[in-house]
């Protein structure tokens, strides 16, 4: 245990090792929370949860914030709840409308897109930086979006209202001006960027196609044309929209099963259902397969210095994973509804 502390003291003196120790830390972290979680869904049931006092983020709980990704659901919820009720924001500021902020985090999205388009890391690093601050801003439109509809910590979706539109189609706009900057940054690399995998060794990657991930009447001056860096990005993107689209069905789908009122004997299957062990693993893996969740881990590897790696190893694999859940999702959804009775 002392070598162990000692080495993680060791490890906090270079650039690497602290990033090493933070990602340790988080992962501990989300672990944590994902065991309360599970005890927490366990001991209840989404239907009539009545809450008092001040934001958890266990209670009350529906299917969007089950299946919301841990980042979003442990860091930016709580932070941004807790802004709220420690400066009274959306009280103070009551005329800063949600589709203000809206608006404003989408502005974010083309700052952060010129930061991560450039050729120095460092800046790169900081427009991932900047864009998870946009994320927080799109969790505090929603903080008060609730707020003044007098809805505090009920995470569900307003498909009715105007509002919804305004935010969902800011947070594509962000994620496609984001992704325009990744694919700028692309443009910028010199050949022997792409020719050093090559040399090294480690050109071909898992279900790429070929060496580097493009064929050889696919690349300029021994680098990818700019058709096919456009089109790496553009499957990735696609992966989004679709997890993102799937995902918020699903959680439709599921809330329509687990936070209806039924009568007593189907309430009773109703919340064994939502008690076992496979709707939770259904629930839990969607919550990384959720398109913020992807756009979490496209942060990441930007951060890393690996969107190359990244967006030849997920190209194909990342519809294939979609499509898999949706269809397991699919037959869940069947066999729970026959069991309950609806």
């Amino acid at each position: 245990g002392f070598k162990m502390f000692s080495y993680m003291l060791q490890s906090m003196h270079s650039e690497r090792g602290c990033y090493f120790i933070s990602g340790l830390l988080l992962l501990l972290y989300i672990f944590i929370m994902d065991i309360i979680l599970y005890c927490s869904l366990e001991n209840t049931t989404l239907i009539d949860q009545k809450h008092e006092g001040s934001y958890s983020p266990f209670h009350p709980l529906s299917t969007k914030l089950l299946m919301s990704d841990p980042i979003q659901h442990y860091i930016i919820n709580p932070t941004s709840e807790f802004f709220d009720e420690i400066t009274k924001f959306s009280k103070i500021f009551y005329f800063i409308s949600p589709n203000m902020i809206s608006f404003t985090h989408l502005s974010m999205s083309l700052i952060a897109a010129k930061f991560v388009s450039s050729d120095n890391l460092k800046t790169r690093r900081l427009g991932v930086l900047l864009y998870q601050f946009r994320t927080w801003l799109d969790s505090l439109d929603g903080v008060v979006f609730r707020s003044h509809k007098n809805q505090q910590h009920e995470y569900k979706s307003h498909h009715d209202s105007w509002g919804f539109f305004i935010d969902a189609g800011s947070d594509i706009t962000g994620a496609v001006i984001f992704s325009f900057g990744v694919l700028f940054y692309l443009f910028k690399l010199p050949a022997s960027f792409f020719n050093k995998y090559k040399e090294e060794g480690t050109a071909t990657l898992p279900l790429t196609k070929s060496e580097n991930g493009y064929s050889s009447g696919e690349k300029t001056n021994g680098k990818p044309s700019k058709k096919m860096l456009f089109w790496k990005c553009l499957c990735f993107g696609m992966q989004v929209f679709v997890a993102s689209g799937t995902w918020d069905k699903r959680v439709e789908q599921y809330g329509e099963i687990y936070a209806k009122k039924l009568d007593a004997q189907k309430t009773v299957r109703q919340t064994s259902s939502l008690h076992s062990l496979s709707t939770w693993i259904i629930l839990y893996v969607w919550r990384y397969i959720d398109g913020q969740a992807l756009l979490q881990v496209y942060c990441l590897v930007i951060f890393m210095d690996k969107v190359w790696e990244f967006l030849n190893f997920v190209q194909y694999l990342g519809f294939a994973v979609i499509i898999f859940i949706n269809v397991i999702s699919e037959i869940h959804l069947k066999h729970v509804r026959g069991y309950i009775g609806l």
